[in-house]
């Protein structure tokens, strides 16, 4: 296969509903050949795991900077990084670190362990309306407003009064998806300065009433003239609010999909509930929440035989690398018992690197939660494909973040267990 013909069908599938639907047989044939090559917007295309582990993890390479000349998306709608930026989703070194590392405090597996009441107790209502109801939709009942939840808890957001943010979030993603269109990236700008106004208010709330919440103590720290400006502060408390919820959603999602679409795993996760925090890594291999990634060259570097300049870019295609057969034997068949080994090579989904997931830690935990609550609860779950329209469940019209519409199910209530309220 040529790089042009490449690039054709990584657009087909970046650009068409179709293409969203379903990437992975066209993944497939990308890592057979060429496996990897310089479209021809010049970026290098990487589609196996060890491409695609190597630039993550590379201490050269990072996120693309105001002085670079350079599309942001393998589409071609070009996005320039705005000198002023301060969320360290788009930092490199050495503000991506000091940021991080203000943050990376409320993140750690010790704080996700003593938060796991509280989120075990937050899923409870949710359950209990899926009896009461026979069943619902996964994704707006709970794969959505659950970790809304958490993320609010954990940040100290009010639980009334926000119902317009969830919508500006979804919005807001559009600025790193290489399928938006002019009015889509438009609206997703507009929306990114509406939530900043909101959290912008919660500040000056927390200012003269804090708690000892993760919001109030980065105000603390910006006040004690640590290093957090306002504008840094207000930016990424935007990042973790979205971050902390949009991929966990579609990791909830994708993986009783998954479940659903393998019933003899549902059966042997059912037998072995020890397999559940193997198969919350399964789901994310097989099915990441984020397809891709985008590195840059922060200075001269050689990698794959060439001499690349300061912002020579990559693409790096992790959901495809996921499914590496090279690394992942039978890298299409779904199996949770894949990572029982602690020496499995880690999924991608979660990157790699400086800018590793800071909520990896707390998905995972809010994964295992819901799935091992889902299975305690109840004894069936099955696809109600009547209240679809295609009768199948879709997935959004996006290509970076990777999640369903809907996910309505019906569920029948273990007999051993009774409603929690």
């Amino acid at each position: 296969m040529t790089p042009a013909q490449a690039d054709e069908l990584l657009n087909y599938t970046i650009q068409t509903n179709e293409g969203r639907q379903d990437p992975y047989p066209v993944y497939s044939q990308l890592r057979e050949s060429p496996g990897r090559w310089r479209s021809e917007a010049g970026a290098i295309v990487l589609t196996s795991y060890k491409d695609c582990l190597e630039v993550l993890r590379h201490p050269k390479l990072g996120r693309a900077e105001a002085d670079m000349d350079l599309p942001l998306s393998i589409a071609g709608n070009e996005r320039r990084v705005s000198e002023e930026t301060s969320t360290m989703l788009l930092l490199n070194p050495p503000d991506h670190t000091r940021i991080r590392s203000l943050v990376s405090r409320a993140f750690t597996p010790r704080r996700v362990e003593e938060l796991r009441p509280t989120i075990e107790n937050l899923l409870l209502p949710v359950l209990d309306r899926f009896v009461d109801q026979g069943g619902g939709d996964v994704m707006a009942d709970l794969a959505v407003p659950y970790p809304v939840a958490v993320i609010s808890e954990l940040l100290g957001v009010p639980k009334e009064g926000n119902e317009h943010i969830l919508p500006l979030v979804r919005s807001l993603t559009a600025l790193i998806d290489p399928a938006s269109t002019p009015e889509l990236t438009a609206q997703g700008e507009a929306a990114g300065i509406e939530i900043a106004l909101y959290f912008l208010e919660l500040v000056e709330e927390k200012r003269a009433n804090p708690d000892d919440l993760l919001l109030s103590a980065l105000i603390q720290v910006e006040e004690a003239g640590d290093k957090l400006s306002i504008e840094e502060l207000i930016t990424n408390t935007v990042l973790l609010y979205a971050a902390g919820f949009e991929t966990t959603s579609n990791l909830i999602g994708n993986g009783l999909l998954l479940l659903l679409n393998n019933p003899e795993q549902v059966e042997r996760l059912r037998s072995e509930p020890a397999l559940l925090a193997p198969a919350i890594l399964e789901m994310l291999r097989a099915d990441s929440p984020v397809q891709m990634n985008v590195r840059v060259a922060l200075e001269p570097v050689e990698l794959f035989g060439e001499v690349h300049p300061r912002g020579g870019s990559f693409i790096v295609l992790q959901s495809c690398g996921n499914r590496d057969s090279a690394v992942y034997p039978q890298g299409e068949k779904f199996d949770i018992a894949r990572f029982v080994s602690p020496d499995a090579p880690q999924p991608l989904s979660f990157g790699w690197g400086g800018h590793h997931c800071l909520g990896a830690h707390l998905a995972r935990a809010e994964g295992e939660i819901v799935f091992r609550s889902l299975f305690e609860r109840f004894s069936e779950m099955t696809l109600d494909p009547a209240t679809l329209p295609a009768g199948v469940p879709t997935f959004r019209p996006s290509f970076t973040l990777r999640g369903l519409e809907s996910l309505p199910i019906q569920v029948k209530e273990s007999p051993s267990r009774g409603a929690s309220t």
